[in-house]
């Protein structure tokens, strides 16, 4: 009877030794993982409201596209990217305490592949920024330069480009392959050039004519001049970079392509 006493003892002993506490200190670990996972995230999400991270995307419609799936805004986002690579690696460590080698590898691999997932995040982000921030800006040197698109178009064309760099390159990053999409897009790109050459070829002559011209019509021209262009009489009342506007004696404003005034007599009475 003592035997059987003893037996069961040692039986619970062990138990307790190699199950009951292995397990509760393996639970221990991945509580404690929880723990330090949820206030990194904390920290993270906390500093970058602080930095007020949202306002860099507001003109790009992400944070409205954020918050319609059920987030804040893009720290919330970032956070639990933090969170995730912070906890997988307290789980690895429990899983390789319990001998869970093949899940445990797993899991390593994952956190391996994590900051890539957070780097390609970032730059995605940063394209997007970049794009938008770089589109706002071309629209008024596009409208002085008088290029044979308009400001918007080119605006959106900036923007796109600076996007689609991005995005491949964070594809790149995750291991992606972008190479039919980097052909796809240079594509893309020598079809618009074609276009736009042909475009400007064939129905930019003209265009192309009068900007040429403008640079002699405005050393010979200025506002006020009283002036006569063959069958023309008139007051210049503006010198543009495609034709100069005259208004005539009874009120009426012409309109002469400054090529046609880079080719013509040009007579200026005196004020």
């Amino acid at each position: 009877m003592a035997d059987i006493i003893d037996w069961i003892w040692s039986g619970i002993n062990w138990l307790w030794e190699f199950v009951v506490i292995f397990l509760l200190f393996a639970i221990a670990i991945v509580i404690l993982g929880y723990i330090v996972s949820k206030i990194v995230k904390w920290i993270v999400v906390k500093t970058l409201y602080k930095l007020r991270f949202d306002d860099l995307f507001r003109e790009t419609g992400l944070v409205e596209t954020v918050r319609s799936i059920g987030f804040r805004g893009l720290p919330d986002i970032l956070g639990l990217l933090v969170f995730w690579f912070v906890f997988l690696f307290f789980v690895a460590i429990t899983l390789e305490y319990l001998e869970f080698a093949t899940i445990a590898a797993f899991v390593t691999l994952i956190i391996e592949y994590l900051p890539r997932v957070f780097g390609a995040v970032l730059i995605a982000l940063g394209g997007l920024w970049l794009g938008t921030w770089l589109s706002k800006r071309v629209e008024t040197p596009v409208k002085e330069a008088d290029v044979p698109l308009t400001a918007e178009t080119t605006a959106i064309l900036v923007r796109w480009l600076v996007i689609f760099i991005a995005i491949v390159m964070a594809l790149g990053l995750v291991g992606i392959d972008t190479s039919l999409l980097i052909w796809t897009f240079i594509i893309l790109i020598g079809a618009l050039g074609l276009g736009l050459a042909i475009s400007f070829g064939f129905g930019g002559r003209d265009v192309a004519a009068n900007v040429s011209a403008y640079s002699s019509v405005s050393k010979t021209l200025s506002v006020g001049d009283d002036i006569t262009v063959g069958e023309y009489s008139g007051t210049v009342l503006m010198v543009g970079r495609f034709a100069t506007v005259l208004k005539k004696a009874s009120g009426e404003q012409i309109t002469l392509p400054n090529s046609m005034l880079a080719n013509t007599v040009i007579v200026k009475r005196p004020k």
